[in-house]
């Protein structure tokens, strides 16, 4: 019941689709509202250290969930699959990962190199791994708001090829909600 099997993800896959899921909407719709505040907001700076600590969970979440995945592989994507449709979704799913860690990482370099640490909830200091730089604040400003709207682009992605499978495809297993969230 924890581990995925051949036909559906187990509880802990599930609990971290979840979880991230919902992190990642939340961190989208805070980094936007955020930036549209006066910068002598007290808001402001309160949801910037907040988005900074759920940031590292986020990287630190996401590095879980493909150990796990290593632990204990989910199922295959269905043959039934077109194979442009197979190759569609490992790219996406392949970039989902990889964006969550890159978004995270470039929010780090983007507070190091404007000199800023990055405390994680009051409980650590992560070390600096860059030091003060404004070109490089520019880029990683620039990455990160491209590598977030790049997320959200193949989130609606991923969510739109989910429904395709549910509703307008038919064969064998082909709904791979079901894999995700049971008997939906």
């Amino acid at each position: 019941m924890l581990t995925n099997n051949e036909q559906s993800y187990g509880l802990v896959s599930r609990g971290l689709h979840g979880l991230l899921m919902l992190m990642i909407f939340v961190m989208l719709g805070v980094g936007l509202y955020m930036t549209e505040l006066d910068k002598t907001d007290d808001l402001r700076k309160q949801l910037y250290a907040l988005h900074k600590s759920t940031g590292v969970m986020i990287f630190m979440l996401v590095v879980v969930r493909i150990l796990w995945l290593k632990l204990s592989p989910g199922p295959a994507l269905p043959s039934a699959l077109a194979n442009w449709e197979k190759i569609l979704t490992t790219v996406v799913k392949s970039l989902l990962y990889l964006l969550m860690l890159a978004i995270p990482l470039s929010g780090v370099l983007m507070s190091n190199s404007k000199g800023y640490p990055v405390n994680v909830y009051g409980l650590f200091e992560l070390p600096m791994l860059v030091g003060e730089n404004e070109g490089l604040h520019e880029i990683m400003e620039e990455l990160h708001g491209f590598f977030a709207y790049s997320l959200l682009f193949l989130v609606l992605l991923h969510a739109a090829g989910a429904l395709k499978h549910r509703f307008l495809d038919t064969g064998p297993n082909i709904d791979v909600m079901k894999r995700m969230f049971g008997k939906v």
